[in-house]
């Protein structure tokens, strides 16, 4: 999210799941437990990420085949990006 402030940046990735802030944890009747995220996390326009998650430029998946071969698809999309300027 930070990156994103940054003139002529690129945020690339998977979409994150918008869970953020702290978590809380308690016990329901019968001890059942549970956990639940509580605070507020905010773009500076005001935009909140919380069960949308963060705003990608660019999304890009990682496949299983590509982590037994050793390949980063993120890192591959950075360095041609960054090669063309």
């Amino acid at each position: 999210m930070a990156f994103s402030t940054v003139k002529n940046s690129l945020v690339v990735g998977s979409q994150t799941t918008g869970a953020d802030g702290n978590a809380n944890k308690f016990e329901l009747p019968g001890g059942f437990p549970t956990m639940f995220t509580g605070i507020g996390i905010f773009y500076p326009d005001g935009t909140q990420t919380q069960r949308i998650g963060i705003k990608l430029d660019k999304e890009i998946h990682q496949t299983a085949e590509q982590i037994r071969n050793g390949e980063d698809p993120l890192m591959e999309y950075g360095l041609n990006y960054i090669l063309k300027y």
